[in-house]
Formats: structure tokens, C-alpha cells, sequence
């Protein structure tokens, strides 16, 4: 294997940058081997199968356990390599940073374990809503892709939230139904309680992790000047979102097809406009916009599914939005249903259209349109970081432990994507294990299965090549007293030839 395209290696570099995360050498190390265990773990992810991975299950294993229930370290240190490494991947001259934002939960079953409420379930039919319990998180994902062509974006995650439910306050009340006199101490215990819960919502702490990512850019001087385009879902174009966002950042997200929007107020007003008038005339609803024929559609050209594709859509800019405020100037974006077929042949069925706005009135239509449509990646981290990683399956109860060991694993999964961005780029090359026969058409990039096999490999071939080979196995032929030879199979248990 060339040095040059060693994943294993450029993986260890990029992991000895954690050492000041850590205050200690000795627990940077058994974070080391911890990681290196999960990912090389071929059971479930959990503690256990990482410390028997790397061969420690006969040492005391108290002090890897301790590594994330007791130990002092600030999770969210772990991505500053991600940030490091950034500007070698953005566009030049102050190029915008894209970063998509969801929130995400870890399914558990344990009923005294720290931070677990019950949650609704996505998954659910929409007349019968299944309830589960679980972890709340908010992810955010940087976006980066090529820039030599168009391709597939690859996200990797650059916060992982917790975002544990707060209890929702009561009021006490009277038997007659009235709110009950309180006590100052119990006024002042009753605001406590709904300022916790309010600091609690997920918005409230997607504008924290939102204002975290800025800072975290204004550190360097190479992305200090760069814009920050914020990629969210319908749940986050809110009044608890778009008012609060911090300066050079644009938010792009979904919204209701119903949604009353206004022209901006002209300066100078009208005559006979009244003075508390904030807003202009109504324009008409995104759906209203969608059927409207004296309004033509744009084509704009963006990758997506593999191809790069053609895309109808209407604008409408500058408006402004009650729940942004009348000095935020947007920009309405109305996309048609793309058509598609199930197979070749059958009849051309409709995806459900979708409804954008913009903070930014200017952007470019075919810049706003393929950054959104990069914004599927972070959905693709949350089946990977569940699937392959095992994120939501750590077998922990300490309080600290609940929320560090998934954004440990997580910020492992950032550092072997971006090992792999690294060493191979944003296209699969035959350095990678070859696919199975079933698979006819090679992936334009590499799976986070395979990124995880050719890892796996690398690190075996590694372990083999600096030692005998199973010269670490204990010699248990003094201990056999059946008889029976136990490198050799009985004639009589052995499976019948074929």
C-alpha cells in the first residue's frame, strides 16, 4: 500500500490533534484506543466490544470507562480539526461555508437513564402517532464538495448537541379554575422553571449551535470573511430562529405553503400609509405562487441523484415575513414536482413541490437551489452515525457519559471522513476493497461501509505485518482434558462433504 494513499495514517495524524483536548497524556491515550476500538469493532459498538477489540479485556478497564464519566474535556474540542482542515475545501476569495442542520434522536430502553424522554416517533403514520424513548440532539454538518466539477456534496458533522426535554412548568390553580396567588419565592421558582424550558427547545438550541459554527470561523482568518449558509427544515423557519442570527450568516429553509408574506414598505412611504405600519401589501401564498400562470418559471441547472439536472422554479424578491421582522429582506423560491418513473415504461408520477426562503435577497437562484439540495447529506449522517457507528447504542448511565460517548463517536466519524477527503478526494479510486458482483454500477464516492473496510484492513495488515502471526494467542493444549485435540475437528463432528 503507497504511504500516499494510507487512510490508516493520515486517520493517526489526524487524531494526534486531540492530544490538547485531553489534560492528561495517559487519558488522551485511552481515548485513542477507545476510538480505534469502535470503529474496528465488528460487533455492536458498544465500550466493551471497543476494549476487547484492542485486545485490553484481561487489564482493568475501569479507566476507559472513566474516560467519558469523569475525565475533563469539552466534547465540542473534538471538531476543531475539522475546522483546521476547512479552508482547503471551500471556494477561494471568501467563498461561503454550507452547513446543514437537523435534529436527531437516540432510541433507548433504560428507565433511569439520565436525560431520556419520551419522544415522538418520525416514523409514525400521520392518524397514529407511536411514542419512544430516547435522546434528543441536534447535529450541524459542514458541505463540502468539489470544485473542480459538479458532484455529491459529503457532510460531516461539526456540532452534535445535546438537547435534553425540559418539563413544561404548571401553574397551580384553584378548584374553580383560576391561577392561584403564588408566593414571591414560588414566582420567582415558576419563572425558573419556564426559562429552562424555554432554553430547552430545539430552536433555542439550533441558534446556539448556529452562533457556535460562526465563532468558530471568525477564528481563523481564512474563513473569518466567508459567509455562513445555515440549510434547515421547516421545523427551524421560525420567529425563534431567524430573527436571532448571528452577522454574515444565511439561513435557507423551508416553508408553510400557506404562508402570508408582504412587499417591503417603500421609503419614503405612501401618503396616507398609517405610522405603526410595519408591513407592505400581502403577495400571494407559496402555493398561490405555484399555480399563478401569469407567473413564469425559471430553469436552473443543479446536481442532484447522480446527474445533474433541470429544475423549474418561480422567485419573488425582496418580502419580508412577520416572523422574521419587517428589516429582513427575503427571497420566496417555489420549485416544481419533478417527474419520475418507477420503472421503465410506466407512467410519470410527481414529487410534492417545495417551498423556500432565503435571508439573503440577493443570492444567486442556482447557488441557493444546489446548496439545498446538498442538505439530504445530513440525513445520510444520521443513518450512517446509527447504522455503522452505533451511535445510539452505548450501554452508559453516567450523566456525563449519556451525552459525551455519542459526540465521541461522532467526532470519530468526522475524522475518517475527512481522512478520506484527504487521502483519496471526493471520487471512489481501487484503493478502495472491490464491490460485490451484485453491485454493476461502481458509486461516484465511497460508502461510509467502505471507507470503514478499507480502514479495517489497512489496520489488520498493519497489526499482521509487525508481528508472528498469532503469536499473541495463549497455548491451551495442557488445559484440554476431553482428549480431543482442539486444533483438530472430530471425524465425527465434522460437517459432511459437499
Amino acid at each position: 500500500m503507497n504511504d500516499q494513499n494510507n487512510l490508516l495514517q493520515t486517520f493517526e495524524r489526524l487524531l494526534q490533534e486531540w492530544r490538547p483536548v485531553f489534560s492528561q497524556e495517559r487519558t488522551f491515550d485511552r481515548a485513542r484506543r477507545l476510538g480505534t476500538g469502535l470503529l474496528v469493532c465488528l460487533r455492536a459498538p458498544l465500550t466493551t466490544n471497543a476494549i476487547t477489540a484492542v485486545g485490553r479485556h484481561y487489564q482493568d478497564w475501569s479507566g476507559d470507562y472513566r474516560v467519558m464519566s469523569r475525565s475533563p474535556w469539552d466534547p465540542r474540542r473534538l471538531f476543531d480539526v475539522i475546522f483546521r482542515h476547512l479552508p482547503a475545501f471551500l471556494p477561494p476569495n471568501n467563498g461561503p461555508v454550507l452547513v446543514a442542520l437537523d435534529d436527531t434522536s437516540c432510541r433507548k430502553t433504560g428507565r433511569k437513564i439520565p436525560g431520556v424522554s419520551t419522544l415522538r416517533d418520525p416514523r409514525s403514520l400521520p392518524y397514529h402517532v407511536n411514542l419512544y424513548r430516547g435522546h434528543r440532539f441536534v447535529q450541524i454538518s459542514v458541505l463540502l464538495f468539489s470544485l473542480l466539477k459538479p458532484g455529491p456534496a459529503r457532510a460531516i458533522p461539526v456540532r452534535f448537541e445535546p438537547a435534553p426535554v425540559a418539563a413544561q412548568p404548571k401553574v397551580p390553580k384553584t378548584k374553580a379554575g383560576k391561577k392561584a396567588k403564588l408566593s414571591k419565592a414560588a414566582q420567582t421558582e415558576l419563572q425558573q422553571q419556564q426559562e429552562a424550558y424555554e432554553y430547552a427547545k430545539l430552536p433555542q438550541v439550533a441558534v446556539r449551535g448556529i452562533a457556535s459554527v460562526r465563532h468558530q470561523l471568525d477564528q481563523s482568518p481564512a474563513t473569518a470573511d466567508s459567509p455562513l449558509v445555515v440549510l434547515v427544515d421547516a421545523s427551524y423557519t421560525n420567529k425563534n430562529v431567524l430573527p436571532h442570527l448571528p452577522e454574515r450568516t444565511v439561513l435557507i429553509g423551508r416553508i408553510r405553503k400557506d404562508a402570508r408574506l408582504n412587499y417591503p414598505l417603500p421609503d419614503p412611504r405612501p401618503a396616507g400609509t398609517h405610522p405603526n405600519q410595519r408591513y407592505g401589501p400581502t403577495v400571494p401564498t407559496p402555493d398561490q405562487l405555484l399555480h399563478d400562470k401569469t407567473v413564469p418559471f425559471v430553469k436552473v441547472q443543479a446536481f442532484a441523484a447522480g446527474q445533474v439536472r433541470s429544475f423549474e422554479v418561480k422567485v419573488i424578491t425582496p418580502l419580508v415575513w412577520r416572523k422574521a421582522g419587517p428589516a429582513q429582506l427575503l427571497q420566496l423560491v417555489v420549485i416544481k414536482p419533478v417527474g419520475y418513473r418507477l420503472s421503465l415504461g410506466s407512467r410519470v408520477l410527481y414529487r410534492e413541490p417545495a417551498f423556500l426562503i432565503c435571508t439573503d435577497p440577493d443570492l444567486p437562484l442556482a447557488q441557493l437551489l444546489q446548496a439545498y439540495l446538498y442538505r439530504w447529506e445530513i440525513e445520510c449522517n444520521h443513518r450512517d452515525e446509527k447504522s455503522y457507528l452505533g451511535v445510539d447504542a452505548g450501554h452508559v448511565r453516567s450523566p456525563q457519559s449519556v451525552t459525551r460517548l455519542p459526540q465521541f463517536q461522532v467526532a470519530l466519524y468526522s475524522l475518517l471522513q475527512l481522512a478520506t477527503l484527504i487521502t483519496f478526494g471526493f471520487g471512489r479510486t481501487a484503493d478502495f476493497l472491490p464491490l460485490p458482483k451484485w453491485r454493476n454500477r461502481p458509486p461516484v464516492r465511497p460508502s461510509i461501509n467502505d471507507i470503514l473496510n478499507l480502514f479495517r484492513s489497512q489496520l489488520f495488515n498493519q497489526a499482521l505485518s509487525t508481528q508472528a502471526p498469532f503469536s499473541d494467542f495463549a497455548n491451551l493444549g495442557p488445559q484440554n482434558t476431553n482428549g480431543l485435540n482442539p486444533l483438530v475437528i472430530p471425524r465425527q463432528l465434522a460437517l459432511p462433504a459437499s
